[in-house]
């Protein structure tokens, strides 16, 4: 069954970064960090998203995205390769 997306492909990136996160899925963040990136959803938005996420995390003392993104810059390069496996392209 085909179903069309409602969402523009920023927004598509945002959500599945959130549910990344809500996933604690270290590798599938990092490739919806950089596919946002690519699709230019900007450093601010997906800061934010993140924010709210991990605020309702921390209600349940369940915090972890900063050690899993680490040092962020490096999602930025073009040649960037997150290791999914998912079945969704590699590089973006």
């Amino acid at each position: 069954m085909d179903i069309e997306c409602p969402f523009d492909e920023k927004t598509r990136r945002l959500i599945a970064f959130a549910l990344a996160i809500k996933d604690r899925n270290e590798t599938a963040v990092k490739a919806q960090f950089n596919a946002a990136l690519k699709v230019g959803v900007k450093f601010k938005d997906l800061a934010y998203v993140a924010s709210m996420v991990e605020f309702e995390a921390t209600r349940f003392g369940n915090t972890w995205l900063h050690e899993a993104l680490g040092d962020w810059t490096q999602l930025t390069r073009d040649d960037y390769d997150s290791g999914c496996t998912c079945g969704v392209v590699r590089k973006y």
